[in-house]
C-alpha cells in the first residue's frame, strides 16, 4: 500500500525548486466529513477527478474518478473548502520528491515524498535542506489545510550545507544512495487528501555543516573527482567544512532576482 511523508521546507528553498523547475497548478475542493468517507474534488490542467476516502482496518482507501473539467469546476463551487498550490516535481536518484507551495488559503511550503511500503519509509533519510517532519499532525494535511486553513508553519532552520545540497540535487552531481534509488511512481498529492496515512517517525538528520558519510541512508555523497575537476568544486569544499551560515531568505530572494535576465 503507497504511504507518504511530509515534511516542511524553508520558503526560499522552495522557491528555488521552482525558479528551476517550474510548476503546474492544482485545485482542491472538498466537502464535510462524513461518518465512514470524505470526499474531494480535483481541477490539474484540462482534468477533472472525483476522489472517495473511505476508511478501512488496513487505513484509508482511495477511489479516483475522472469527470470532465466543466462537471469539476461545478462541484468546486458548492465545495465549503477550497486549496490551490503549485506542484513541482525533483527527482533525486529515480526517486521523485514534490514540493507543494500553498497560495489559498494562505501561504505555505511542504515536501511530500511517496513509499510502496511502511519498511521502505521507515529506511527513508531526510536530506539536510527538509524541514521538520510533519506526517503525522493533521494541521499540515491537505483537507484540514482546506477546511480550517493553513497552519502558522514556524520558521524552519537553513544552513549553508542545506543549500549547497539542494544545489547538487538540482544540478545532478552527486550519486543517489540507498533510499532514493529504488523506483517509485510520481504519484500526485492530491490523492491525499483524505488518504494520507501516518509514517514512522523520522531518524535525525545531519548536522548543519556536516558532511556524513557516504553510507548514510538519504544522504547524497559525492563521487570522486576526475583530476581536471573544476576548481569550483573546491572551493565548495572549503565553504562546507569552514562555513556555518544561516542564510536568510532575502539573500536567496537578492540572489534571485540578480539571475533574472536585465531589461534593454
Amino acid at each position: 500500500m503507497v504511504t507518504s511523508r511530509r515534511y516542511l521546507i524553508a520558503s526560499s528553498l522552495a522557491r528555488l525548486i521552482r525558479k528551476e523547475r517550474g510548476g503546474n497548478r492544482v485545485t482542491e475542493g472538498h466537502f464535510p466529513n462524513q461518518a465512514d468517507r470524505s470526499s474531494f474534488v480535483v481541477v490539474e490542467g484540462d482534468k477533472g477527478s472525483l476522489v472517495l476516502v473511505h476508511t478501512s482496518s488496513g487505513g484509508p482507501i482511495e477511489e479516483r474518478t475522472e469527470v470532465p473539467r466543466a462537471h469539476a469546476e461545478a462541484l468546486l463551487d458548492v465545495t465549503p473548502g477550497k486549496l490551490d498550490y503549485l506542484l513541482t516535481h525533483l527527482t533525486v536518484g529515480t526517486r521523485d520528491i514534490q514540493i507543494l507551495r500553498f497560495v489559498t488559503p494562505g501561504p505555505l511550503d511542504l515536501i511530500s515524498v511517496f513509499f510502496e511500503s511502511e519498511d521502505e519509509a521507515r529506511d527513508f533519510r531526510p536530506l539536510s535542506w527538509f524541514g521538520a517532519d510533519v506526517t503525522t499532525e493533521v494541521a499540515y494535511q491537505n483537507r484540514s489545510i482546506a477546511l480550517e486553513g493553513a497552519p502558522q508553519a514556524p520558521d524552519v532552520p537553513m544552513s549553508n550545507a542545506a543549500l549547497n545540497s539542494l544545489l547538487d540535487a538540482l544540478e545532478n552531481r552527486y550519486v543517489a544512495p540507498r533510499g532514493y534509488t529504488t523506483h517509485t511512481p510520481a504519484r500526485n498529492p492530491v490523492e491525499q487528501g483524505g488518504g494520507q496515512r501516518n509514517a514512522p517517525p523520522s531518524p535525525p538528520a545531519a548536522q548543519a555543516g556536516e558532511r556524513p558519510a557516504a553510507s548514510q541512508r538519504g544522504v547524497l555523497s559525492r563521487p570522486a573527482a576526475p583530476a581536471d575537476a573544476d576548481l569550483r568544486d573546491d572551493d565548495d569544499n572549503n565553504d562546507d567544512n569552514d562555513l556555518n551560515l544561516n542564510i536568510e531568505d532575502n539573500v536567496i530572494r537578492e540572489l534571485a532576482r540578480s539571475l533574472r535576465p536585465q531589461r534593454r
